[in-house]
């Protein structure tokens, strides 16, 4: 098991996200199948990551905050984005909540794991992402301060979640920067909550001019500040 580790440490060091076979395994690695992102690992296909990918090359961020994660799907790509750009860096903030935990929203406990812990490392992206298992409003008090050029919200998808998220995090984007909000689309009342962000989404894409993907479900919005 160590071994296998080593060989694809090394293997992520040096390739590309271009590259079938890495975008394969880092897919699988990540389970992004599992998480409404209208991923397919067999067809290599990023679903919703192309967009983050993409627009990550584009705009070449220095500082990227991603809010939630069930197994760092986002995450990952965001952090290959700037490992593929030389420069750039994401703060990935997640409590660390499982199923049973209130406010969980589908999270399963792993980034209070070792292996979450260090899942980032395995594919050479321990240089470009940092993992934060704390509270969004300890996170916000902690590193107000830091301005970011882009940031995806994926965290407490009830209504008051999402306005939560968005007033802490909102100011601490720069002019131009964007944001985006995962899971617009998801009107359900599932197990483990009311979704509310589609509410919220209806609301300030109107007052701010947002962009909206809509592919089947989930769906991803997005506003330039």
């Amino acid at each position: 098991m160590i071994n296998s580790i080593i060989r694809l440490k090394k293997f992520f060091s040096k390739e590309k996200l271009s590259n079938d076979v890495a975008i394969f395994s880092l897919m699988r690695f990540f389970q992004a199948d599992d998480d409404g992102h209208q991923a397919n690992s067999d067809g290599s296909d990023l679903g919703y990551g192309w967009l983050h990918y993409g627009l990550i090359r584009q705009i070449k961020p220095q500082r990227v905050l991603c809010v939630g994660s069930r197994y760092g799907y986002v995450p990952a790509v965001l952090a290959h984005a700037c490992k593929d750009n030389g420069s750039g860096k994401v703060d990935f903030v997640d409590a660390g909540y499982g199923w049973s935990d209130k406010g969980g929203w589908t999270g399963e406990g792993y980034w209070n794991t070792k292996k979450g812990k260090k899942c980032f490392d395995f594919f050479g992206l321990g240089d470009h992402i940092s993992l934060f298992v704390m509270k969004n409003t300890q996170f916000k008090e902690k590193y107000s301060q830091i301005k970011y050029d882009y940031i995806y919200i994926d965290g407490d998808h009830s209504l008051k979640g999402v306005i939560l998220d968005f007033k802490l995090f909102w100011p601490m984007l720069r002019k131009g920067g964007f944001i985006s909000f995962h899971d617009i689309c998801v009107k359900e009342n599932k197990p483990e909550g009311v979704y509310g962000v589609w509410k919220f989404w209806s609301k300030v894409k109107k007052s701010l001019g947002g962009i909206e993907f809509n592919f089947t479900n989930s769906g991803l919005g997005l506003i330039q500040k």
